[in-house]
């Protein structure tokens, strides 16, 4: 064995040993976050599902319902309905609750923090096992090592001769348990390396976004994207900064960029922050979008408008990478195609971990036996008659 294969080795065994319980916990929680709007209208229909009643009521009617049920508090986003079934969600802050409205009849369907509910424990428990920020630096750089274990496997998998290609592609289903799991870990491998690799990298790009925005602008000798936000003038009184008309905001945005679609609203925190308006404009991958309309609060025009269709190079591959991680791109047949190989690195970490096994016990009779030497052996003294007994031939095996 060469020296680079064995140190591949060396890496893939204790690397793929050392990440095998993070990577089930990643992989099979990412499997079932492809799903995570359906799974959450299943749990949960009384807040994720509307029944349509002909045109979305005005935005303001929906901040309205909102300041009856939380009177003088401040709202922070609103998750706009992109689907005639959806609620609107209006978050009143990062660790507060979200109240979900009906978009046609402006009435409070319920509230929910953002840490309730299976689904949402799912996503914390990929996002950032369930520990925080702490938790979310181990996911990502748990995400770079799974394309370190991917490489050496493919070197290890490379067969030495053209001959053993065939063998190194299938699995023997008929050899046994052990080829079997052995077939699945080698084959399969690397047939999902592609795939893992693209999740790996584009989750770990999540993790630490702003070295990846940073690292993206100056490979590509452009500026991050996009720039802050524009300001507005800071000495409007408090009546005229209370009398914000987002329906107006709305339509000054959807003018600005007709063929695109609202997703979100970002209500202004600062005496000078504007209200912004975030759209999907086709034929954008992002299911969010990534278009930004800024408005002023008080007249509802438009400052300034970020069109992601021209969006410097670096810019539009970083908002390739969400929806590649998250298989939004390509339909329903592309996301179960994300929820079979996505469990991919939990079922190599298993496999990984028996051929390792029974590799360990194996070996381990025969590392614990001593080897006879001079050293540690002496001469035996054997009485006369034994000898005698000895050189008699041996009596035949009963019948």
């Amino acid at each position: 064995m060469s020296t680079l294969r064995r140190v591949s080795s060396w890496i893939h065994l204790y690397g793929g040993l050392a990440l095998g319980g993070l990577l089930i916990i990643i992989s099979v929680s990412g499997s079932a976050l492809v799903f995570e709007d359906a799974l959450k209208a299943w749990l949960r229909p009384d807040l994720h599902r509307v029944a349509p009643a002909g045109e979305r009521a005005p935005l303001d009617e929906v901040f309205d319902a909102v300041e009856d049920a939380h009177p003088g508090v401040t709202p922070w986003i609103v998750n706009l309905p992109t689907a005639p079934t959806e609620p609107a969600v209006v978050r009143l802050g990062p660790d507060a609750p979200s109240v979900y409205v009906d978009p046609y009849r402006a009435t409070v369907l319920g509230e929910r923090r953002p840490d309730a509910g299976l689904v949402n424990t799912v996503v914390d428990l990929h996002v950032e096992l369930l520990a925080g920020r702490t938790g979310g630096l181990l996911v990502g750089v748990s995400g770079l090592l799974l394309v370190v274990l991917a490489l050496t496997g493919l070197m290890l998998w490379w067969p030495r001769r053209l001959t053993a290609l065939w063998r190194a592609l299938r699995v023997a289903w008929r050899q046994g348990a052990g080829r079997i799991n052995y077939d699945l870990h080698r084959a399969g491998g690397f047939y999902t390396m592609l795939f893992v690799l693209l999740t790996a990298l584009t989750g770990s790009a999540f993790i630490f976004y702003p070295t990846t925005q940073q690292m993206l602008a100056t490979v590509t000798a452009t500026n991050p994207w996009p720039p802050p936000a524009p300001t507005v003038s800071a000495d409007r009184d408090a009546d005229e900064a209370g009398t914000v008309s987002y329906q107006a905001v709305m339509r000054a945005a959807t003018a600005t960029l007709p063929e695109a679609k609202p997703t979100f609203l970002y209500v202004p925190q600062e005496p000078d922050a504007p209200v912004t308006v975030r759209l999907r404009t086709p034929p954008e991958w992002h299911p969010n979008g990534r278009s930004f309309v800024y408005a002023r609060p008080s007249d509802a025009s438009v400052l300034r408008v970020d069109d992601a269709r021209k969006a410097p190079l670096g810019a539009q591959v970083l908002q390739t990478f969400y929806p590649l991680h998250i298989g939004a791109v390509g339909g329903l047949v592309v996301k179960w195609l994300y929820v079979i190989f996505g469990l991919s690195p939990a079922v190599l970490s298993v496999t990984g971990t028996v051929i390792w096994y029974q590799r360990w016990r194996t070996r381990a009779p025969n590392e614990a036996a001593p080897v006879a030497t001079e050293e540690n052996t002496r001469p035996v003294a054997v009485p006369e008659d034994r000898q005698a007994r000895t050189d008699a031939p041996s009596l035949p095996p009963r019948p």
